[in-house]
């Protein structure tokens, strides 16, 4: 049985950052992580024999037309079509496409605003048969395994269906042991299109854990991993690196987890297992700035890491306690020295315009961040996405300006909280972008850090863009 895993053409011809807490903090790797979603799962289907069909519209700059005619002479019986909040609407009017191409098709949705919000996205969209709440690898293979029997969906663990004018749920479903998931089918994506910023070298990802403790109300990543901490083991994580550098010849990587440094002694032990391996690769991970210290930050180093990202938030600690976040400024300050000690380059993550903001705890954290040895920072629009806690007090209290999904993304506020409004927000955001990086020695930092002529011709592509967009 043949079977489509899709990532939706940009709508109106313009990609949309996908949503979730550690999407967002990833900035422009973010275009990579619908592919390894959907290769892990084109994954679990080949072994359980079944033929997959996998097409990225975004990054390979896809239009439906062209996208549908890619499959024209296949007769698929199941799609499924990777979701995000401010594409939903076009992502999902895509179903509508399939159902017409291909008559008798059953379509599936997955994703963090399908698995918060299942029956209103049944109900947006009626060529929609089913959603997938949460990680959808297992669920999605049994899905087929009874669509190719003949057999009903309903009842499914983890599937959300339509049947007639009810929406049925089947219970929850357990979470999946990572070491049992197959290396992604990596050979059914474009890998060529998939480069590094700055550097612009090919690089995958390798998902190294899933799920997260902590209960930042912001975020919405429980929605799909859970709040469960899942580890792959050190030695698995080993030889799908082995695997990816010998078959693909791709040295560069993003290890991509909530946050890759939750557990300690696992972190060092993923370390020391790189090193020992002999494996020369480099690689970029996430953290938040409680979970480091100079040992730790020093061993990833020796295993190939050069750059890590810090999950901060805020320049204010009034904000960072607002946040739920449990941590200190002292504590991210120590965490940025640290990994400038260690050899590492550092960006910081900083979010804008969540409740109780004001003017001067933006300032505040515009001087946090100018204050520190960074080689980058990203500021973003405080988003209400469904499954966070940010989003169901937002609506509650009436703060949210728009039902338009596709401002729910961090290029925009669409929170109009009292004595700060959205648009306010989003000008301290140009502002931020402008005060950090438009000073003579972050200029000469900057060009010093990509001082090759294919990353200075990079560079300067990059700045024209957001020359652009700051103004």
């Amino acid at each position: 049985m043949d079977v489509l895993l899709l990532n939706p053409p940009a709508a109106n011809g313009v990609a949309i950052v996908r949503e979730g807490r550690c999407m967002q903090r990833a900035g422009a790797w973010t275009a990579v992580w619908a592919p390894i979603s959907l290769a892990t799962i084109a994954a679990v289907l080949l072994q359980a024999g079944f033929t997959c069909h996998l097409a990225d519209g975004i990054v390979e700059g896809l239009d439906t037309t062209r996208l549908l005619e890619r499959f024209r002479r296949l007769r698929p019986r199941l799609a499924v079509i990777n979701t995000a909040t401010p594409s939903i609407v076009s992502d999902l009017a895509l179903a509508g496409d399939l159902k017409k191409a291909f008559p008798g098709m059953v379509t599936l949705a997955i994703g963090i605003h399908p698995s918060a919000l299942p029956e209103e996205v049944l109900r947006m969209e009626p060529d929609l048969d089913a959603v997938v709440r949460g990680e959808p690898e297992i669920t999605i293979r049994e899905a087929a395994e009874r669509i190719q029997q003949g057999q009903k969906l309903a009842g499914l663990p983890g599937l959300s269906l339509r049947q007639g004018k009810e929406i049925l749920h089947g219970p929850e479903r357990e979470p999946a042991e990572l070491d049992a998931l197959p290396f992604p089918a990596w050979h059914l994506v474009q890998r060529e299109l998939y480069r590094l910023p700055f550097r612009d070298q090919p690089f995958l990802l390798v998902a190294t854990s899933r799920g997260c403790p902590y209960t930042c109300k912001f975020c919405a990543d429980a929605t799909y991993y859970g709040r469960l901490f899942r580890q792959k083991s050190p030695e698995r994580i080993v030889k799908e690196l082995d695997w990816i550098k010998t078959k693909f010849g791709i040295t560069d990587f993003l290890f991509w987890a909530e946050s890759f440094t939750l557990k300690r002694d696992w972190t060092l032990m993923v370390a020391d297992a790189i090193i020992a391996s002999g494996l020369k690769l480099d690689w970029v991970c996430n953290s938040r700035g409680d979970h480091v210290d100079a040992e730790l930050l020093t061993r990833l180093k020796a295993a190939g890491c050069w750059m890590i990202g810090f999950g901060f938030e805020s320049g204010s600690q009034k904000m960072l306690d607002l946040m739920g976040k449990k941590t200190t400024l002292e504590q991210h300050r120590q965490a940025v020295l640290l990994a400038k000690a260690a050899g590492l380059m550092v960006t910081a993550h900083l979010v804008l315009g969540y409740p109780g903001e004001t003017k001067d705890t933006i300032q505040e954290t515009i001087a946090f961040a100018r204050s520190l040895p960074l080689d980058y920072a990203q500021f973003y629009c405080a988003v209400p996405f469904p499954g966070s806690e940010l989003y169901r007090r937002a609506k509650a209290e009436g703060w949210i300006n728009t039902d338009d999904w596709s401002r729910f993304e961090q290029n925009f506020s669409v929170l109009d909280l009292p004595g700060l409004k959205a648009e306010e927000v989003m000008a301290w955001r140009r502002k931020a972008y402008r005060q950090f990086y438009f000073r003579p020695g972050r200029v000469l930092h900057t060009l010093n850090q990509n001082a090759s002529p294919a990353a200075l011709k990079n560079l300067w592509r990059m700045i024209a863009q957001f020359q652009d967009w700051i103004a």
